[in-house]
């Protein structure tokens, strides 16, 4: 199944669909095995929404087990973290020689790209976020760890489930623009959950991973200065250029890498709420390259396409801000 087989799959559910049997579960049971506990008197509802880079689900009713198994592996999914918001009810799930169980608050994460199992009890109201993996890699996550990984939720969940609540509310309704903002908004408080509960993991290199999240923090507060390059990380931390390289070396991204993916993320934004209103060079400025040039040149070697190109199909919503 490809990224666009993925939305087609759940678009029959945007704005709500009702599941009165077994039966009707096949009709999202693509990507998985799903078997309900009850085999008469079934019922569920679910409720999904997508932009461009997040998939967004809110499932409630009657318990199923969800088995992904050897032969559903290597579709779209593969390239997705799944993060479940448990609202009521509760979840277990084994994954990589792991099992979790989460409770209303809580959090819990599974890697399509693995086998896997839940087991969901009836009465249950989850949200499920399907982020792609590229993206969290690329904003210093490390997405290999979350294999059935639970934990609570704390404050910003309701924040979190407040901003869903009003996206399916608007289902159908919202604009272009709206969409993009609202998905990125999401992303980026999906992305400090995840950050914030692998700062809690016990490791090996403790005092390695405080420094990651050092650079990472300092990667979010100056991007957009196209001066900001990892000569000055290190000079932020006292360190050298070599040390700061090491703290990434053998992981999915390197130092470099992040910071470049950091101002792409923020330029692809831009091209896809302000259309053709803005320059390629104020776009570049404003997401922290140097020239239209070397952001034009960045972009094609990371999406595979010219920033022209991408945002020919996204129409223009507001002047970009001025780059102070």
């Amino acid at each position: 199944m490809t990224d666009q087989g993925i939305l087609e799959n759940w678009q029959q559910h945007r704005n709500g669909v009702l599941l009165l049997s077994e039966a009707a579960l096949l009709t999202i049971s693509e990507p998985w095995k799903l078997v309900p506990h009850k085999k008469t008197g079934f019922t569920a509802t679910a409720q999904s929404w997508y932009c461009e880079r997040l998939l967004l689900t809110r499932a409630q009713g009657d318990g199923t087990v969800m088995y992904r198994t050897p032969e559903h592996l290597g579709d779209a999914y593969d390239e997705f973290l799944v993060v479940v918001l448990v609202h009521e009810g509760g979840l277990t799930c084994r994954q990589g020689g792991k099992t979790s169980t989460a409770r209303p608050g809580d959090i819990v994460t599974l890697l399509p790209r693995e086998i896997h199992e839940s087991n969901v009890i009836d009465g249950t109201d989850a949200t499920l976020l399907y982020v792609p993996t590229r993206y969290l890699e690329g904003r210093g996550i490390s997405t290999g760890k979350l294999a059935a990984a639970t934990w609570p939720g704390g404050p910003l969940l309701k924040a979190i489930l407040a901003l869903v609540d009003s996206t399916l509310e608007m289902a159908g309704e919202d604009s272009p623009g709206q969409s993009i903002h609202v998905e990125q908004a999401l992303l980026e408080l999906v992305v400090g959950q995840l950050s914030a509960y692998l700062t809690t993991l016990v490791e090996e290199d403790g005092a390695a991973e405080a420094l990651r999240r050092r650079v990472l923090e300092l990667i979010a507060e100056n991007f957009t200065n196209p001066d900001y390059d990892v000569d000055a990380i290190a000079a932020s931390m006292g360190a050298s250029r070599r040390f700061v390289y090491k703290l990434f070396e053998g992981r999915v991204v390197s130092v470099a890498t992040l910071l470049r993916s950091r101002r792409l993320d923020a330029a692809e934004v831009l091209l896809r709420t302000h259309g053709r209103d803005a320059t390629l060079a104020k776009i570049a400025r404003a997401s922290g390259f140097s020239s239209a040039d070397s952001f034009s040149r960045a972009y094609k070697d990371s999406r595979g396409v010219s920033p022209s190109a991408f945002r020919s199909g996204h129409r223009t919503e507001a002047p970009v801000p001025a780059k102070p």
